[in-house]
């Protein structure tokens, strides 16, 4: 008996095992659905180099470098990108210098550790060599010849061969403790290496290039400093401007002992603010630009005796200067009304190129343009013809092919998101109506039934009108493809309106560039954008935060929903806010430039109640202890509830959270401090605080278990997480470990829930906190692998109050579950899916460090999986425990398309209670959906209605017949 009873318990375990193993292969995707339900854009970042491709591509390619890490080459027809070579997150990957001449394509990374040249057409690397690092992160490379290529590290100068980038020569440079050095610049046969010393002097060390040092000489320049800017200019110049005095201070590199120092309103110039240089490189003449403002430019030509003015550029925003057929041609930008004037001259006598000219429609909220590349080229006619890409203030890159026509845009503020929300659609016209009519409570009955007639009377109407545009439809198909594509319209795209489950969405996205959009969920189209200069992110606990707030969503009709944005200025780190139509675009309650507050931000809340008009206002509190309301109309609802408004303010540079609560005080309202934690900051540092989503919904508040009893939830919605990092010293062994610390805090109470500490880890630590669980992961130093923990938090079998959560009658404390999984890849990010009611069971998704996104179900992270499986176990469906997580290929939903340098996944509900909406953003943007439980609440596409029609048909047919042949036999019956 014992023996069969062991065998009905394995074979129980292997039929659980199964059917999860079965439930993870049906996650596959099959090919004809890739791209139906899911989108994906690649990006490149904030663009630093860009050229034109000489190689076999030359015009048709442009090949970029980012501050991303990212080395790409973009097609010039469309913007798509031909290949993009994502290098090593942090310094090592970061590319430091970007060399492009004709078919060499060389890239210099972490400070001069590795050089690597590239194959332009392909992407593929030639060869990679690395040298001894630089200490300050200055590097410099110059080109010497077909075969010869010359590094700047902070130790020496290396001559490498282009070909084979084997070392031909190395040369230690004099004094490299003392002397930073910054700048490589060849003239001739002589290398110039230029050293700076702070307050000191600036050394110049000629090399020839054999690699033999002919001579060191230093100049005097107390006035130099980390802020000065130097850059160095064709025919051997060093010029270095000084924002302290204005003036431009020039060194010849040749033969030059002292700096010739030329103040700028010598040069009949005024600078209101900071003036920063622009080199030029595409020419020989010694020249450089000085960029007074944002539309305010000035070529500047360098000589012996000092400099002088060469072209006043007033209102050109950028400009640049190229040779074609020994002819030195200047190109400016100036933006004006809602276009720009791109102008062309001859650099030699001054004179415009009329053939030239164009003007190019260009949209306000791309800001100033900062820089343009150019290419020249003969046309059929033997004249010249320019096409040009376009670098803007707000990261966007836009190609000129045409005169007057921008070709394409790619918006690359868009790999700088750090913000999401998703926003129901509004509803149709039709539906709005319905709206209406149930919405008003003081009509009669027969205002009522008009309204009925009314509204059904449209629908009819809009019907016919719809059927007969489909029996029209053949007419409407000659557009023209070029007035579509300035449009912006598509033949797919829908009016902004609800569909029927609810899927498609506006997603609001907010990125550290100060650009805000609005995409569509069902292609990722841009339908409206926003740029603000003087928007910048918070820098919280070491990471960018932009704060969005959804005030009202679009169920509230006819009032329009609104979202707000909080940040800070630029310049004086003072709030800063927007408010606008999620659905519009359009402004709300704020100018369209955007509010700057007279004060700084220390924390922000929300309302927890509603307005007569739906609207939640936002708490704003300043470094005096001063609550704000915006928008002001939502003061009532303070003055109502000020007493239950609670904030707290986790301080990493002391070490110490506080909370507060909201008082009035003559007509103000103010917060008081009433509770405080102190983490003792020399022990460890706070870096992360993480809270449950605000609209989150809890299904279930029990778990029931094996024995038929319930297991209550610990759902305390004020319970946030706090994560510390820090170093213990050892007391028996000299040395020290890395700690983190997890702390469960009532963000109301102050009080301390839970604390768990790991000794011998360290970060970085991504959490996840939902429902009354805790799933975090971190790397253990002492088993040299990632590991994924969870934390469940339980009343008992008791509930304390099933009707409402206060922290101030707050239950027992909590009993707390956990377990610890051996999580086998690297993740950077991870979430939770959230549903329309909370009934689906979660799923967890992680973003790994390989490009996917892996979904796996939260009963995998349960604290209760036994060793040793139970009947009661089995009968509550507990899976086994086994340490390691798996990692099956058909759990990965981005299949093949791989996302780099993710920085979060959002995840939002739809309207079918069975799918959850996933946004991963990054470097890239990726849209999904997922079904953690099953499209279990809708049909499936292949169901055959005809066969169930047909069996229904046939019942109902065979239930008459049969009728009809039991009533005759009954009256048969009677008879006899």
């Amino acid at each position: 008996m014992k023996k069969f009873g062991r065998s009905m318990m394995t074979g129980k375990v292997l039929i659980n095992l199964i059917i999860f193993l079965s439930f993870q292969i049906s996650q596959a995707l099959y090919e004809d659905q890739i791209g139906k339900f899911d989108w994906h854009q690649q990006y490149v970042g904030k663009i630093q180099h860009i050229s034109w491709d000489q190689s076999l591509h030359a015009g048709k390619r442009v090949l970029v470098s980012s501050e991303k890490h990212v080395l790409a080459s973009i097609h010039s027809h469309n913007g798509s990108i031909a290949w993009r070579k994502v290098l090593e997150e942090g310094a090592r990957g970061q590319i430091d210098r970007t060399l492009h001449s004709g078919n060499l394509l060389v890239t210099v990374n972490g400070g001069g550790r590795f050089v690597r040249k590239w194959n332009a057409g392909n992407g593929l690397a030639d060869w990679e060599v690395s040298l001894p690092g630089s200490r300050t992160g200055r590097t410099d490379l110059v080109q010497c010849s077909k075969d010869l290529l010359a590094v700047l590290t902070q130790e020496a100068l290396c001559g490498l061969d282009t070909r084979s980038g084997r070392q031909k020569w190395s040369l230690s440079l004099p004094q490299s403790n003392q002397v930073i050095y910054t700048h490589l610049v060849l003239s001739g046969t002589n290398l110039f290496v230029i050293g700076q010393s702070y307050s000191q002097q600036v050394t110049v060390v000629t090399i020839d290039t054999e690699g033999v040092m002919k001579s060191t000489r230093s100049i005097k320049a107390p006035w130099l400093s980390v802020n000065t800017r130097c850059e160095v200019t064709n025919g051997a110049f060093l010029a270095c401007y000084r924002n302290e005095d204005q003036s431009l201070l020039t060194l010849s590199l040749a033969d030059g002992q002292v700096f010739k120092s030329t103040s700028i309103q010598v040069l009949g110039l005024e600078a209101a603010g900071d003036v920063s240089m622009e080199t030029v490189t595409k020419t020989e003449e010694p020249i450089i630009f000085l960029r007074i403002a944002k539309n305010h430019m000035a070529l500047v030509e360098i000589t012996p005796n000092g400099a002088k003015l060469k072209k006043d550029l007033p209102k050109i925003c950028a400009a640049q200067v190229m040779s074609y057929e020994d002819q030195s041609m200047l190109f400016t930008l100036e933006r004006v009304e809602g276009e720009l004037k791109m102008k062309a001259y001859d650099l030699d006598t001054g004179s415009e190129v009329a053939d030239l000219y164009q003007t190019i429609t260009y949209l306000p909220q791309h800001g100033y343009p900062q820089r343009m590349e150019v290419l020249m080229f003969k046309k059929r006619d033997l004249r010249i013809g320019c096409r040009f890409a376009i670098l803007s203030e707000d990261y966007s890159m836009q190609m000129v092919l045409k005169a007057g026509k921008i070709a394409w845009r790619r918006e690359e503020a868009l790999a700088y998101v750090l913000s999401v929300e998703m926003i129901d659609l509004p509803v149709s016209e039709n539906q709005a109506k319905y709206e209406d009519e149930f919405g008003s409570h003081r009509d009669d009955i027969a205002t009522m039934f008009i309204k009925r007639f009314r509204t059904q009377f449209s629908q009819l109407k809009t019907y016919i009108q719809q059927q007969l545009q489909k029996l029209q439809g053949h007419r409407h198909h000659h557009h023209d493809t070029e007035a579509m594509a300035e449009s912006g319209s598509d033949e797919e795209d829908e009016d902004l309106t609800r569909d029927e489950f609810n899927l498609n969405k506006l997603i609001v996205l907010v990125t550290g560039a100060g650009k805000i959009f609005g995409i569509r969920s069902t292609n990722g189209h841009i339908e409206w954008e926003h740029f603000f200069p003087e928007l910048a992110p918070f820098d919280g606990n070491g990471q960018q935060k932009m704060l969005l707030f959804v005030q009202r969503t679009t169920a509230h009709f006819p009032n329009p929903p609104q979202c707000t944005v909080v940040g800070k200025h630029k310049e004086t780190d003072n709030g800063f806010l927007f408010s606008f139509n999620p659905i519009s675009g359009q402004p709300v309650d704020t100018p369209p430039g955007g509010l700057m507050l007279s004060y700084k931000i220390t924390q922000t809340s929300v309302l927890g109640d509603l307005d007569d008009h739906f609207l939640r206002g936002i708490l704003l509190m300043d470094p005096n202890d001063q609550v704000h309301v915006f928008p002001q109309k939502c003061a009532s609802v303070l003055k109502k509830t000020f007493r239950f408004q609670f904030m707290f303010v986790a301080d990493r540079d002391t070490g110490f959270i506080r909370g507060y609560r909201t008082i009035q005080d003559q007509g103000k309202f103010l917060v008081e401090n009433v509770w405080s934690v102190n983490l003792h900051k020399k022990q460890q540092t706070i870096t992360q605080v993480i809270g449950k989503r605000p609209l989150e919904h809890v299904h279930s508040l029990g778990r029931v278990l094996g024995d038929r009893s319930v297991l209550y939830k610990y759902t305390n919605p004020n319970l946030v997480v706090v994560v510390t990092e820090g170093d213990i010293q050892e007391q028996s062994q000299k040395g020290s470990f890395n700690l983190i610390n997890l702390y469960l805090l009532d963000s109301v109470t102050g009080h301390m829930v839970f604390h768990c500490s790991h000794r011998k880890a360290k970060g970085p630590v991504t959490i996840v906190h939902s429902e009354n669980w805790v799933v975090y992961n971190y790397y253990n130093q002492k088993s040299r692998r990632h590991e994924m923990a969870v934390l469940e938090l339980y009343e008992g079998k008791e509930q304390s109050n099933s009707t409402a959560f206060s922290s101030f009658s707050s239950p027992r404390q909590p009993l707390v579950l956990r377990q610890s999984y051996i999580m086998p890849l690297f993740i950077s990010t991870m979430a939770t899916t959230i549903t329309e009611k909370g009934i689906t069971s979660k799923q967890l998704i992680f973003a790994l460090k390989l490009g996917g996104l892996l979904a796996l179900p939260k009963a995998l992270l349960d604290p209760r999986r036994p060793l040793v499986p139970s009947q009661e176990t089995m009968e509550e469906g507990t899976i086994p425990y086994i340490p390691e997580l798996p990692v099956n290929a058909e759990a990965i939903i981005n299949y093949n398309q791989s996302l780099f340098m993710v920085q979060g996944i959002h995840t939002s509900p739809a309207g079918l209670e069975s799918t959850s909406l996933v946004l991963s953003y990054g470097l890239d943007l990726f849209f999904t959906r997922v079904q953690p439980s099953k499209m279990f609440d809708v049909l499936k596409e292949d169901f055959d209605y005809f066969f169930i029609s047909a069996v229904l048909l046939g019942m109902f047919v065979v239930t008459i017949v049969t009728q009809k042949l039991s009533a005759r036999r009954a009256l048969s019956r009677a008879w006899k």
